[in-house]
């Protein structure tokens, strides 16, 4: 389900972008870590994010003890739902507490999507941060074998854009 994402850069709509935003910080209720997987249309190449779903919608407990513990009941209603959809994964995003957006032990050892060329974001303060940028998240990219390739959102060639559509 997830993309050859290595090779193409993802377009994210600001307007979806700051839905993302909006609901993940509402989840975790500033207390807690919450996320969703952005998705896009099946069959295309273009990595171009035009909806999301949270995590919690997949997996109720997914939100236990302040940090994500998405389970396989989580994957299954993920792979469900992109399939009545006709959706893909193109990316996923998860909060953080505080300011830092460099991956956990966590983070690196569980991929949300564990394919090579798979996006992970992580935005600070548990989402309570501006919409319009992506310049304080950190965006990973999953090269296989619990290994990751950090990418700048500040440069010229991004891995991740904020598209007005």
């Amino acid at each position: 389900m997830a993309s050859d994402a290595a090779q193409t850069s993802i377009r994210i709509p600001i307007w979806l972008w700051r839905r993302v935003i909006a609901q993940i910080r509402l989840r975790g209720k500033e207390a807690s870590e919450s996320g969703a997987f952005l998705l896009g249309p099946q069959g295309n190449n273009f990595n171009r994010v035009t909806a999301f779903i949270c995590y919690d919608d997949l997996d109720p407990d997914a939100y236990q003890g302040g940090a994500i513990a998405f389970h396989a009941v989580g994957h299954a209603a993920l792979w469900e739902h992109c399939r009545k959809e006709k959706l893909r994964v193109v990316a996923d995003v998860h909060t953080h507490p505080g300011r830092s957006v460099g991956q956990s032990w966590i983070d690196k050892k569980n991929p949300m999507i564990p394919l090579r060329g798979h996006t992970a974001i992580i935005v600070p303060n548990f989402a309570n941060t501006p919409w319009w940028s992506l310049d304080g998240a950190g965006i990973y990219e999953y090269l296989g074998n619990f290994e990751w390739r950090i990418h700048s959102a500040s440069r010229r060639n991004r891995r991740i854009s904020l598209t007005l559509w």
